[in-house]
């Protein structure tokens, strides 16, 4: 297999989107491992890789500093709490637990089973105290201390619990909470407790939070002082809680957090110095910094990651995952003393070089009520070849998911995969997006399905009006609540040529009566309550409008989704193919929220391609043996 791609000589002639590219689904799949969750202890460092071609294994890795080694050979640690999952296993005082995927129980590294609850779910340990999901009936959330007379509820009584985090001593615990109807990122509240001889919490109470205040990330410190972050200013900054006193360590219009869709995730990790390292994010961009906490200063470290995630301090250096925008994501090991970093493994090849590599650029557009939104904008690279004069590109329009969530600038094979066949990339940070603020993503109440389908059709719009874009072949694409945008702006709009959802919404109605826990009152906030507003639901859910759909519709599903479950794709399959609408459906048998075995992500990547040349008659410069998605009512 090539290392790097050939530049030829002279370069060709050739119609956008039918440019020939060295990053096909293949490559993409073929070596390519996904990073979760990192944890240190004090002679190893732990991390688990999900492992496409394994049929999504997420496996277990051991590194001393200089050497990995697989451990738990065919064991998947993973942790399904929240569906979402994350926090699959927990260090501490030497001892690793984790979480058994194949039956969802504990286990210690070095010894057997520690749980036998068929009906609960663990993430997020810390030693012996877990979060525990209980599924018996209706869904039940606590902290749990694992005993010997098994598994003991240690605090209950609120819909959510997360970070059960134990001072150095274990004296004290802090965790945080929040209720329906609000998410983690809406209202949460911050709880420390005396924790006696008996491992039971005593004296309990709130330290912050609360009324339009979003709780996360809690540490201790080496010498025993809570931190957290907290965006009662308006932005997710770092503070700790000291003689009593809550101190803003470096008050600042940039995001020390991430919203808790998954458990862990640290941004920042504590130096010998006192000093801290974290990772910040202005306009969507991550920064690497570090804070004087008793000076309140940060420090911009100049380093060129974009994408930074879950920094964990081992062996006097800083263990992170990162990505640059010439770069994939990788372990990063960062010498604090040095100022210099060294990459450990990569979780994937890069077959290119720079020439290739479409960078992603900053595009403001306007938004609704005269504010702005954002998006990273990656143009057509391909050092082979060149466009017919005059033509403009084809623009894939990506809506993330969440939608409390947000698309990074980094080097992303598959967003090159795109840009290098002569397609223009759009990843659009809505209003309602993390990454900007508390403002922006409360703009999103009471407007999805509006305000994030409008950001789209804006950032389509600047481009075609800055000369960057064909305005008749804009497509647009996105999962879970993405693939609801896409539907959306399918159903109300009239602007996209064709569109893809990944396992998303088609009826909100659908989503109030069968999703999970987690987000069962997510869109009371979102769009309106069931059942009170059901007009407004039934307005906004584009089941309902297929009579307004023009374009061809690429639906991807995996069937055993418990977030959007599969009903959601199939009903509005059937009504597009009853409309007689260009539409294609692929159920990946044994996928959930999210697809994790590499056939199946090829197959959705070559669907994806072959769709679009169809529908926008792009002639490509490798074809298909067999169609990888049947396309109904498609005129021949």
């Amino acid at each position: 297999m090539f290392e790097k791609f050939v530049i030829w000589v002279m370069t060709m002639t050739g119609s956008f989107g039918s440019w020939e590219s060295p990053i096909t689904s293949d490559l993409i799949v073929e070596d390519a491992i996904r990073f979760n969750d990192m944890q240190a202890g004090e002679d190893f460092l732990y991390w688990t890789e999900l492992h496409p071609n394994e049929k999504g294994r997420c496996a277990l890795v051991r590194f001393d500093g200089k050497t990995e080694t697989p451990l738990l050979d065919e064991v998947s640690v993973r942790s399904s709490v929240h569906e979402y999952g994350g926090g699959a296993f927990s260090v501490r005082n030497g001892k690793l637990i984790y979480s058994n995927d194949a039956d969802l129980q504990l286990y210690a590294l070095d010894g057997g089973k520690l749980t036998d609850e068929e009906a609960c779910r663990f993430a997020d340990g810390c030693g012996s105290i877990w979060v525990v999901e209980k599924h018996d009936g209706e869904v039940e959330n606590f902290l749990a201390l694992l005993g010997k007379e098994g598994v003991q509820v240690l605090a209950s009584g609120h819909d959510f619990y997360s970070s059960p985090r134990l001072s150095p001593d274990g004296k004290q615990l802090a965790f945080i909470t929040w209720d329906f109807p609000n998410m983690q990122w809406d209202n949460s509240t911050l709880w420390l407790s005396d924790v006696g001889e008996d491992g039971q919490l005593h004296h309990l109470s709130p330290v912050t939070g609360g009324s339009d205040e979003s709780v996360c990330q809690v540490q201790w410190s080496p010498d025993g002082i809570l931190h957290f972050v907290s965006d009662k200013t308006g932005f997710w900054n770092l503070y700790r809680f000291k003689n009593g006193l809550v101190e803003n360590l470096c008050e600042m219009d940039a995001e020390f957090g991430i919203p808790a869709w998954v458990f862990g995730r640290p941004t920042y990790a504590f130096l010998p110095d006192g000093n801290i390292l974290c990772s910040y994010t202005i306009k969507g961009v991550d920064h690497l910094g570090r804070i004087d906490p008793d000076e309140k200063v940060l420090q911009d470290l100049g380093q060129p990651f974009t994408w930074i995630s879950n920094l964990i301090y081992f062996k006097e250096k800083v263990y992170f995952y990162g990505a640059t925008p010439t770069a994939p994501n990788a372990i990063i090991a960062y010498d604090p003393k040095e100022n210099t970093y060294e990459i450990v493994k990569q979780s994937s090849r890069l077959p290119i070089t720079e020439q290739w590599i479409s960078m992603g650029e900053v595009l403001e557009y306007p938004s609704m009520d005269g504010k702005v939104g954002y998006a990273f904008y990656y143009p057509p690279q391909n050092p082979n070849f060149q466009a017919p004069k005059g033509e403009k590109p084809p623009v894939i329009i990506q809506c993330h998911g969440g939608p409390t969530s947000c698309s990074p600038t980094h080097f992303m094979l598959n967003v090159q995969y795109w840009t290098s066949r002569g397609f223009a990339y759009v990843s659009v940070n809505y209003g309602g997006s993390t990454g900007y603020g508390r403002e922006y993503f409360k703009r999103l109440e009471k407007n999805w399905g509006i305000l994030d389908v409008e950001d789209c059709i804006s950032a389509a719009n600047t481009l075609v009006d800055k000369g960057l874009a064909d305005p008749k072949r804009l497509v647009i694409r996105g999962g879970s609540a993405g693939g609801y945008t896409t539907l959306a702006a399918l159903a109300f709009h009239n602007v996209f040529a064709a569109g893809t959802s990944y396992f998303g919404v088609s009826d909100l109605e659908l989503l109030y009566l069968d999703t999970h826990k987690f987000e069962a009152q997510y869109t009371d906030i979102l769009v309106g309550q069931y059942p009170k507003e059901i007009d407004l639901i039934r307005k906004r859910s584009p089941i309902y409008h297929v009579d307004k759909i023009s374009a061809p519709v690429l639906l991807l599903q995996g069937d055993e989704d418990k977030i959007v479950p599969p009903n959601q794709t199939f009903i509005i399959y059937e009504a597009l193919k009853k409309k007689n609408i260009p539409v294609g459906m692929l159920l990946f048998e044994g996928e959930g929220h999210g697809f994790r075995q590499a056939p199946n992500i090829k197959r959705s990547l070559d669907a994806e391609l072959y769709f679009y040349s169809k529908i926008l008659g792009i002639e490509l410069s490798n074809t298909f043996e067999e169609p990888p998605v049947e396309i109904v009512n498609l005129s021949k």
